[in-house]
């Protein structure tokens, strides 16, 4: 298996945060009915790491595009 470059590893990476996002927001989907709060708790902590995640490997695959394009 050979070794990605750093433009595909952080587009998996992206990829990766988008299905951890959707992962979440389902969990909390089906805690819901038990706890509401509970729910609403879970999906603002990890939805708001998500984002960050989403924001800093957005940052970095905008960078590795535009080194790999000069």
């Amino acid at each position: 298996m050979k070794p990605l470059s750093p433009y595909a590893a952080a587009k998996r990476e992206l990829v990766l945060t988008i299905v951890y996002m959707a992962v979440i927001m389902f969990q909390a989907i089906y805690v819901a009915p038990k706890s509401l709060s509970v729910a609403i708790v879970i999906f603002i902590i990890f939805q708001s790491i998500g984002v960050l995640m989403l924001r800093h490997y957005i940052k970095k695959v905008k960078e590795l595009k535009e080194d790999q394009s000069t």
